[in-house]
């Protein structure tokens, strides 16, 4: 009676191996919506050099014109640490008159706004599994009063292939950047819900941040 299954425990036992010796293990980056990034070491939203260690992904951004500058898009992503990539913008930053407006950060994500004339730079830092996600967002400030803009469906959240950032689009939109509805969990969506602004004060030691 046990000879038949010890039989058998073999046979499945060698099928087994024969099709584990011909099996291909993929790249379990291979569906990383990051790719293609180059080694800039500054921001063309920003004009500030950005971290050392971080790759810019021009086709995961765009950039159009504004009324105080530049505005748009940049991804950036290294094997840095949260707190450098913070410090290291907030002392860029500073030196091109820029001013600190908020500092938040809670686990695995930091939000950073700062602020120069008319226009808002929003910074967004998240560590994910093969490194940290630096988020650039430029715009012009809205005035007071101004109405919601219409949003764009765009399907799930992340950083899909845009048409990059070598200028705007033909009707002067945003359409160069589009979301990837295929963006695998970490930095890839808006910044979450839970977090109160806190503007005005004066920063001058750096960056301080608030666990909430």
């Amino acid at each position: 009676m046990l000879r038949p299954l010890v039989i058998l425990a073999v046979t499945l036992l060698a099928a087994l191996m024969a099709g584990c010796s011909t099996m291909e293990i993929s790249n379990p980056f291979t569906n990383d919506p990051l790719t293609g990034g180059v080694d800039t070491g500054k921001s063309q939203l920003l004009a500030v050099s950005t971290p050392a260690g971080m790759q810019r992904f021009p086709t995961h951004g765009y950039q159009v014109p504004g009324t105080g500058g530049t505005q748009g898009l940049e991804i950036f992503r290294g094997d840095v640490d949260m707190a450098f990539a913070a410090q290291a913008m907030y002392n860029g930053l500073q030196s091109q008159g820029w001013h600190l407006r908020q500092a938040q950060r809670k686990g695995i994500r930091g939000v950073y706004v700062y602020e120069r004339g008319s226009s808002i730079a929003t910074l967004t830092v998240e560590r994910e599994a093969v490194g940290t996600v630096l988020a650039i967002w430029v715009a012009d400030r809205m005035p007071d009063g101004a109405a919601f803009p219409m949003q764009e469906n765009s399907g799930a959240s992340g950083y899909g292939g845009g048409s990059g950032s070598s200028g705007s689009s033909a009707s002067g939109g945003t359409s160069g950047y589009s979301e990837s509805t295929g963006g695998g969990g970490g930095m890839n969506s808006a910044p979450k819900p839970g977090f109160s602004e806190s503007w005005g004060g004066s920063n001058k030691g750096g960056i301080q941040e608030r666990n909430l």
